[in-house]
């Protein structure tokens, strides 16, 4: 029963690569070819008794081994490459000492040519992280623009302007009517007779100054965001 690698691991329910571990493992040699492809005796041990083995039925933890990607060329340069480096650019250092060593002018121009692509390459990869960045700005544009549009409808935003002008006239009464208050009225309290009332009416008087300069400012900001948003106490 003569049976390919394919066939095998299709039969013990494994990758080809196990199979191929099996055979190299065990020295099992082949018993013949079917165009390319080498044949394998299955009625002979050990690939009888390895066709044999219970399959579980359960997905095995693949094996390292068959998961490795095999790299000649680097495992052949092991410990001659620094760390960090490619193999390329061994073989390129290597090229470009021998080809100036020997004036080879077309080996130069072979690696002039590499050196050329790699920078068309280096500013394609640039242009391409350039456009990424801007597709970012424009997305973040585009949803902070959608925000102020939703704050707009619900009644949530102000114009900068506005509110600059706003500050500007709340500045206004400050100066206008707190800030000279003492200037105010320390005459009018100075001239208050002495009695058992005297404190309740100085009080009365600074109270009604406070209070006609809060009315100003709740005044401005009526006009500008509506008294509802102003008398509205927070939960």
């Amino acid at each position: 029963m003569n049976k390919t690698q394919a066939e095998i691991a299709h039969l013990k329910g494994c990758s080809r690569q196990a199979v191929q571990k099996f055979i190299d493992r065990n020295g099992v040699g082949p018993s013949g070819k079917k165009g390319k492809l080498l044949l394998y005796d299955c009625s002979k041990e050990p690939l009888a008794g390895y066709l044999a083995e219970k399959n579980t039925g359960q997905e095995k933890t693949p094996d390292p081994e068959s998961m490795k990607i095999f790299k000649p060329l680097n495992d052949l340069l092991a410990g001659k490459v620094p760390d960090g480096k490619k193999a390329s650019s061994y073989f390129y250092l290597k090229a470009f000492e021998l080809a100036k060593k020997n004036e080879d002018a077309a080996l130069l121009a072979k690696l002039g040519q590499v050196a050329d692509k790699e920078d068309r390459d280096e500013l394609y990869q640039q242009q391409m992280m350039k456009t990424e960045q801007a597709k970012e700005r424009i997305a973040i544009e585009k949803a902070e623009r959608l925000k102020i549009e939703n704050d707009i409808r619900r009644g949530e935003y102000m114009d900068r302007a506005l509110v600059k002008l706003l500050f500007g006239k709340i500045y206004a009464v400050h100066t206008s009517m707190i800030i000279p208050l003492g200037l105010k009225i320390a005459d009018m309290l100075d001239a208050l007779e002495p009695g058992p009332g005297r404190r309740n009416t100085m009080q009365e008087i600074i109270d009604s100054e406070h209070f006609a300069a809060l009315e100003s400012i709740k005044k401005l900001l009526v006009d500008f965001v509506g008294e509802e948003t102003v008398d509205k106490k927070p939960a």
